[in-house]
């Protein structure tokens, strides 16, 4: 039986640095083997809810200020967000 290859983790901070820098554009905030992954990230992403440790927080805030989908790739779910803005 063959392993999976290992994904590059997701750098949020990046991801949400540039999805403000580009507002009202869908980018490709990364690839998820599981869709329930990624189903749990697009949730995280449009309530500004943590990812990961609690100590890492969240860069997609305010809430509200962002939006995001997914969309099935070949191996697995990816995820798309764009910044619409808000108040800060």
């Amino acid at each position: 039986m063959s392993r999976l290859t290992k994904r590059p983790r997701v750098d949020h901070k990046a991801a949400a640095r540039a999805l403000r820098e580009q507002p009202g554009v869908w980018l490709v905030v990364g690839d998820y083997r599981s869709k329930t992954s990624a189903d749990s990230t697009v949730t995280r992403i449009r309530h500004g809810y943590p990812i990961g440790a609690r100590e890492y927080g969240t860069p997609y805030l305010p809430v509200g200020a962002y939006e995001a989908r997914t969309e099935p790739v070949e191996d697995g779910t990816r995820v798309h967000a764009r910044y619409i803005g808000g108040a800060a």
